[in-house]
């Protein structure tokens, strides 16, 4: 058996299985149609998605870090960590309007980066969108879970879709940089008057 009549076997046996639990839950008085049993499940379903909408809404807030926040002209947030590295990652923003990342590239550990430069590339479906750099540095980590699964900065970007880790040159370029980057309420009013990210290549 092919590929093609497996996958119509499946379809079909799932259908005679949904079919069965209908008209049982009929018989047992539970609703007076067929109709109104499939209301009923096409509400709940409803109802399930608006709650998983609501709850990555409420997770997108990041009320703890907000105040740490800080973003470059290219929406590429930053974030000094307790270690004295800069975590840097794809703003929410950014992640928003560039939905389905399929991929993440960036240069290894050990390369050193300038603050304005691309340290790596972010990949769609479509097209490719350039990450520059918002401090001067050497990577000094990479999120390896973004490897497996790069989606995981669509659903956490501030977060767990962390990008890079940055060690820094010395602390008063550090400070220099930083304080030409915008806080997450300025970012927000820039951005809003912002076209679309710019995109690499399609």
């Amino acid at each position: 058996m092919d590929k093609e009549h497996v996958s119509e076997w499946k379809t079909i046996r799932v259908r005679q299985e949904l079919l069965a639990a209908a008209k049982r839950t009929l018989k047992e008085g539970r609703y007076r149609s067929l109709s109104e049993f499939v209301s009923e499940a096409l509400r709940l379903r409803l109802d399930e998605l608006k709650q998983s909408q609501k709850t990555a809404e409420k997770h997108t807030d990041y009320p703890v870090i907000q105040e740490r926040l800080l973003h470059n002209s290219n929406h590429v947030w930053a974030m000094v960590t307790p270690e004295g590295n800069v975590r840097v990652g794809l703003s929410d923003h950014a992640q928003k309007r560039l939905k389905g990342i399929a991929g993440i590239q960036t240069h290894s550990v050990g390369y050193e980066t300038k603050k304005g430069e691309p340290f790596g590339v972010v990949e769609t479906w479509m097209f490719m969108f350039d990450l520059y750099s918002p401090v001067s540095g050497r990577i000094s980590k990479i999120n390896r879970l973004l490897q497996n699964d790069p989606s995981i900065i669509n659903g956490d970007p501030y977060e767990s879709g962390w990008i890079v880790e940055i060690k820094p040159n010395n602390v008063v370029t550090l400070e220099a940089e930083l304080r030409e980057l915008m806080r997450l309420p300025e970012y927000k009013i820039w951005a809003s008057k912002q076209g679309p990210p710019r995109i690499l290549s399609l």
